[in-house]
């Protein structure tokens, strides 16, 4: 498999980045997503796009910060408005489980992807069966 392995912007996203590699989870550093921003589309670069799950992963390494804050809050809102799943991490996520959360965010959004598939199929179904 191909993995993108160089040089990171901090150490947190360096850590993200081996964990990655190390679970065989593909992805590319810093890929471009154009996303619709403010009326305008532009062209955003975020840290990791897991690519076999249609997902990005955000480091924000910046504490104690309010307009930091309010950028990763503006992001995320960005993020969500567009469909784009992601997963969001502050230096403070190091403190914690952080590998096993990245697995479960993966897992919960392909659950999530499943069960909208399994409803959108029943409906067809039942529209089928209601047709005969």
């Amino acid at each position: 498999m191909d993995y993108t392995r160089g040089v990171y912007r901090s150490k947190g996203e360096r850590r993200i980045a081996d964990y990655l590699t190390d679970q065989q989870i593909a992805f590319d550093y810093e890929y471009p997503l154009a996303i619709r921003d403010r009326g305008m589309v532009r062209i955003w670069y975020p840290d990791f796009r897991l690519r076999d799950y249609e997902m990005i992963l955000e480091y924000f390494g910046v504490n104690n910060d309010d307009a930091y804050n309010d950028q990763i809050a503006h992001k995320i809102l960005t993020y969500q408005a567009a469909g784009i799943e992601g997963i969001y991490m502050l230096e403070s996520s190091f403190d914690g489980d952080w590998k096993g959360q990245i697995l479960e965010r993966i897992d919960q959004v392909q659950s999530d992807r499943l069960d909208k598939i399994r409803s959108i199929n029943d409906q067809i179904y039942a529209a089928a069966r209601a047709r005969r």
